[in-house]
């Protein structure tokens, strides 16, 4: 089997296992669906979801190079455009929410929390692939002790086809251009899940590299494209007051 065909049939993998994940939570968990517990619950899938696929990267890198890249990436974040819902899964828009609301910390907390979590699991949701043993570039993989820092991409969400392909395309030229001069993350949460305790760099290097200066930048976009909320998950639910109730 050749590597690409193993790499799609690990992407299928993640996206199925988290697609399976999504139907538990919303028809098997007994609460409503704008509870705090299933907003948690979503973004701990949407986290793996995007943590989970990153894993494969080093292996397409080795095979077929910068380009390889650049169609997995592109191929990833297009998938992810239509595939990722009810869930962040970026520590970034949440802080700088935050930042705007001190009301919104404790519920931040709680999403960051559910996302670090998800991060560190979903390298065992890709160790369980690699033990299928479907290809040996994974099954090395599996029986490999140490790491060292890598790549990541920003998550990229369209809101038509043109936008999608145009937003995706950049994700993975942005992608292809940082390995050639910096081995970049753009999201702190893949870099966690990928990189952290890994050969390379100090943990003190890792927090300012790869969360530092994503978060930097994130407010700097927002200070000159303008800020968006994430309500969903930084908005505390408002209670109905007694009069209210009364009324109804």
């Amino acid at each position: 089997m050749r590597v690409w065909v193993a790499s799609i049939v690990y992407y299928s993998y993640c996206y199925a296992v988290c697609e399976v994940l999504r139907l538990v939570v919303l028809y098997l968990v007994p609460k409503p669906r704008q509870s705090l517990t299933i907003q948690l619950l979503l973004e701990f899938v949407g986290t793996i979801q995007i943590c989970a696929p990153m894993f494969d990267v080093g292996t397409v890198m080795e095979n077929y190079g910068l380009f390889g890249v650049f169609i997995e990436i592109t191929g990833l974040e297009i998938v992810n455009s239509f595939l990722l819902r009810d869930a962040i899964a970026h520590p970034c828009p949440i802080v700088t929410t935050c930042y705007r609301k001190s009301k919104a910390i404790r519920r931040a907390i709680y999403v960051f929390l559910v996302q670090i979590t998800a991060a560190y699991l979903s390298y065992f949701v890709a160790r369980q692939f690699w033990k299928f043993g479907i290809h040996q570039a994974h099954t090395e993989l599996l029986h490999t002790s140490t790491c060292t820092a890598d790549l990541t991409v920003a998550l990229a969400v369209g809101y038509s086809t043109t936008q999608i392909l145009v937003n995706c395309s950049f994700a993975g030229f942005l992608c292809v251009l940082g390995i050639n001069f910096t081995g970049m993350y753009a999201n702190p949460i893949v870099a966690w899940a990928c990189t952290f305790n890994c050969e390379g760099v100090s943990h003190i290097g890792h927090l300012f590299v790869y969360w530092l200066a994503p978060l930097i930048g994130w407010y700097a976009s927002e200070i000159v494209f303008g800020a968006e909320d994430s309500e969903v998950f930084c908005e505390e639910p408002t209670e109905p007051t007694k009069e209210t109730k009364k009324e109804k």
